[in-house]
């Protein structure tokens, strides 16, 4: 019963933002990065350069993950993750680091 209650209330603390900036029928790839941010987001920021990995993304998400929500609770808000996803045409990704 306790365990259910943890599962719980750790779930509950995830969310999911997405940005679309254009629409594409072109094939794509998804590059995932784990962003810090320390005390509870107030040190740092969290920003992914998506420049690095592709001129015009076309989407771009933010997930609080229960992996995430259970590292802050663990580090009692001190670590506070973020999982960012920035998802690019396959003709541009990775353009800018060649």
């Amino acid at each position: 019963m306790i365990m259910r209650a943890l599962v719980l209330v750790l779930l509950a603390g995830c969310y999911h933002y997405s940005f679309e900036q254009h629409p594409t029928t072109q094939p794509t790839v998804t590059y995932k990065v784990r962003s810090p941010t320390y005390l509870n987001g107030f040190v740092d920021t969290g920003r992914v350069d998506t420049r690095a990995l592709c001129a015009q993304p076309v989407r771009t998400e933010l997930r609080v993950t229960a992996t995430d929500v259970l590292l802050s609770a663990v580090t009692l808000l001190i670590y506070t993750p973020h999982t960012l996803y920035v998802t690019c045409p396959v003709t541009e990704a990775r353009q800018a680091s060649r």
